[in-house]
């Protein structure tokens, strides 16, 4: 009898913790993080156009590379190439599932 009890804890425990990043996630929208952040990027570019103006108006010499800031991460790994590849499989294997129901019925209806 407890076996049973235990096959369907580990279910809870997954929903328990996708209900809490759906919580966070929620939580972060409604606060404006994700607004915020945006808003940082748009004052360093203002300052970065002001910077600008401000050397062009001194006859200073500009380069672009000076007020560009181009911050990217690779955050790719083994594990989200492996997520990607199946997400792709997924859709894949989705998109001919559908084609074949939608043939199926094309040929029941004509």
């Amino acid at each position: 009898m407890d076996k049973k009890k235990n096959k369907g804890t580990w279910i809870l425990k997954a929903l328990g913790v996708l209900f809490v990043v759906y919580l966070s996630l929620t939580l972060a929208i409604s606060t404006g993080y994700y607004e915020a952040k945006l808003s940082e990027k748009t004052t360093i570019t203002d300052e970065a156009m002001q910077q600008f103006e401000e050397d062009v108006r001194e006859g200073k010499d500009v380069d672009i590379k000076d007020y560009v800031t181009d911050i990217q991460t690779d955050y790719s790994n083994q594990t989200t190439k492996a997520g990607v590849m199946f997400s792709k499989a997924v859709e894949a294997v989705m998109s001919k599932g559908i084609d074949g129901m939608i043939q199926i019925f094309k040929s029941l209806f004509t």
